[in-house]
Order: structure tokens, then C-alpha cells, then sequence
């Protein structure tokens, strides 16, 4: 089991334009760090939307929490995946599951396994 995040994609959060639904990364590599944007289905926007919801640590207002993709999988019925993520608040970290679509996954996965960032380039957010 994982003790730190190191190595994984964080979820920064999930957002929606219209009827196009997004999600947005940051990947760590090296010290240096980049934020990617992504499209995601209706329930991919709706998974990701629960994930960076799990508290559970202190419920206090403006706690900062942190959540990161982790690469265990497994496959569920049909369009559905149970995905792991590790949530953090200051030094704790908890790993939780939850159920996620099939698409979601492979996008979470195809960053965690990126080793050319420029194979991403066109998903890029400069901040």
C-alpha cells in the first residue's frame, strides 16, 4: 500500500461548458510540474465529481485536501470500473475506492503512465 503520493496524478478538479464536461491534472515529474485539461463523459464528470467530494479527515471549512489517482483498477459490469485514490490532508492519507466509467480510468491511467510530455502538449494549461 501506498504511504505518499509520489508519482501520481492529482486531481485538481472537474468543471462543465455547456454539455462538455472536463477534468484537470497535474503531474509531478522530475521537479518540475504541469496541469493538463480533459474531456470527460457526463459519467466520468459525474465520478470525479464524488472522488474530490471523500473527506475523510477533519470536516473543518477550508481544510485543504488533495486527491490523487492511483494506478488499481479492477473491472466492474459493463462501462464500469472501481478505481483507488488516495486522498491526503497535511501528513494523513487515506487510500478509498469508488466506482468510476471505463473512459475516466483510461485517461487517469494514460497520465500516470506518460513519460513524454510532449505527447500531452495539446491538453496543456500554462497557469
Amino acid at each position: 500500500m501506498r504511504d505518499n503520493h509520489e508519482g501520481l496524478v492529482e486531481i485538481l478538479e472537474v468543471s462543465h461548458e455547456g454539455e462538455r464536461y472536463f477534468g484537470l491534472v497535474r503531474l509531478a515529474r522530475r521537479s518540475e510540474q504541469r496541469r493538463y485539461r480533459f474531456g470527460l463523459s457526463h459519467g466520468g464528470y459525474l465520478a470525479l465529481t464524488r472522488v474530490l467530494q471523500f473527506r475523510p479527515f477533519d470536516k473543518l471549512p477550508g481544510a485543504q485536501y488533495h486527491c490523487y489517482f492511483v494506478p488499481s483498477v479492477q473491472r466492474l459490469d459493463g462501462d464500469r470500473v472501481m478505481m483507488t485514490v488516495r486522498v491526503e490532508q497535511g501528513r494523513d492519507g487515506k487510500q478509498m475506492t469508488s466506482e468510476a466509467t471505463r473512459d475516466v480510468v483510461a485517461n487517469l491511467m494514460w497520465f500516470h503512465e506518460l513519460d513524454d510530455w510532449s505527447n500531452a502538449e495539446h491538453l496543456r494549461v500554462v497557469a
